[in-house]
């Protein structure tokens, strides 16, 4: 049962599963291939980015698993821009090791119509490209 004090949710979340590893590429958004449930969202796996319907504060999590050789690092950061101009403040995360998983928890204001995805800020390789397997993104309003 549904009572005038309760809020209105908003969610949403997408995922790239196990497959084939996709090299990681500086100044692309991390490319996912399943979207999960969302409420007031708009997970969009051809854009790679979640679309928000409702403003408010939310809490947003990235995680990619990451295929690196020896001296080689990437730096994600959750972006509101697909060419990575707008990231969310303290959203900067790395991987370093040879094989990572790593990821970030931010809480940021999302207004109607931004739009939120993991963007490749950086990449260093000394030698070949790193890759990427597993990734995913979800956003869940605390508070509007």
């Amino acid at each position: 049962m549904r009572t005038r004090n309760v809020k209105p949710y908003a969610y949403g979340s997408f995922y790239k599963q196990d497959g084939a590893a996709l090299p990681v590429v500086t100044g692309e958004l991390v490319d996912f291939d399943i979207a999960g449930p969302s409420q007031n969202t708009r997970p969009d796996v051809v854009a790679n980015r979640i679309s928000i319907f409702k403003s408010g504060v939310y809490q947003i999590t990235a995680d990619v698993s990451v295929l690196l050789k020896d001296g080689q690092s990437v730096l994600f950061n959750i972006n509101l821009c697909p060419n990575g101009t707008l990231p969310l403040i303290g959203s900067y995360f790395d991987a370093t090791n040879m094989n990572t998983v790593t990821g970030i928890s931010v809480q940021a204001y999302l207004n109607v119509g931004d739009q939120v995805g993991v963007f490749i800020a950086d990449t260093f390789t000394p030698v070949g490209r790193p890759k990427y397997k597993r990734a995913s993104l979800t956003v869940h309003l605390l508070d509007s």
